[in-house]
């Protein structure tokens, strides 16, 4: 028989992600994205203060993460057969359509960053491997839950509905969610429209392999000089034949 999660530590890794995502960031810029009181947010960074793990800027009071971050991903091993089938693909399709892509594996709640071909700078937040991004509201967690088994979505939403994180709103509307879940189905992709972030629209497909989801690609595009239409008209047939490409050299 299962425990319930443990709140306390739920709330620190979440403050933990984002200071990893934003940092350097401020307490508003951290509440904000948590959607935590200020004062439980103050508390839990002093927590990960002392613990090694996060560090603060004197003069501007802002937060980033210490090199004992590292630590944490020691183990962390996505498949190296896939990612040598993945990484040329990825590198043609940024170099044919000028824009980056991430690709993420499904890792208890989470999709895991385990390749990106950002470079730095490319947009205001720049996910490294190893970055947890949201299920329900990102392409890549879009693409990942339409197209994993029944039983498996239904277990991550299970997991993620408790939580009740502002980035994960869509895990407490099912019906909301299944209308979006069969939308992708029919159309072969998933798309995220300034959902997360306000600065990016993204769209994204799933690899599989003997039915399952092994992973997830996207395509990611700065709202402001392209139109959600004009990246699916443009850009998803290129990454539907990526994925392809991806499935058939993994297999070989």
């Amino acid at each position: 028989m299962g425990y319930a999660p443990v709140s306390a530590v739920l709330k620190g890794l979440k403050v933990l992600e984002v200071v990893n995502r934003l940092g350097p960031a401020s307490l508003r810029d951290i509440t904000d994205a948590t959607g935590l009181p200020k004062a439980s947010t103050l508390r839990l960074l002093d927590t990960l203060q002392h613990a090694g793990y996060v560090s603060v800027m004197n003069e501007s009071r802002r937060y980033i993460v210490t090199a004992r971050v590292l630590s944490l991903s020691n183990n962390f091993r996505p498949d190296d057969a896939l990612l040598a089938a993945a990484v040329p693909v990825l590198k043609a399709l940024r170099d044919r359509t000028g824009w980056p892509s991430d690709l993420g594996i499904y890792q208890h709640g989470k999709m895991v960053i385990a390749d990106t071909n950002r470079q730095p700078g490319t947009f205001s937040i720049n996910r490294s491997v190893g970055s947890r991004v949201p299920m329900t509201s990102t392409a890549l967690g879009r693409a990942y839950l339409a197209f994993c088994p029944d039983a498996e979505r239904a277990a991550i939403l299970d997991l993620l509905a408790p939580l009740q994180e502002p980035d994960e709103a869509l895990a407490d509307s099912r019906d909301k969610l299944e209308k979006l879940i069969k939308k992708v189905r029919k159309q072969g992709y998933a798309t995220s429209n300034q959902e997360l972030m306000k600065t990016i629209r993204a769209a994204a497909v799933p690899v599989r392999h003997d039915d399952q989801v092994v992973c997830c690609f996207n395509i990611i595009v700065p709202a402001q000089v392209m139109s959600l239409t004009e990246l699916e008209q443009k850009y998803v047939p290129l990454l539907t034949a990526a994925a392809r490409d991806i499935e058939q050299r993994h297999r070989g």
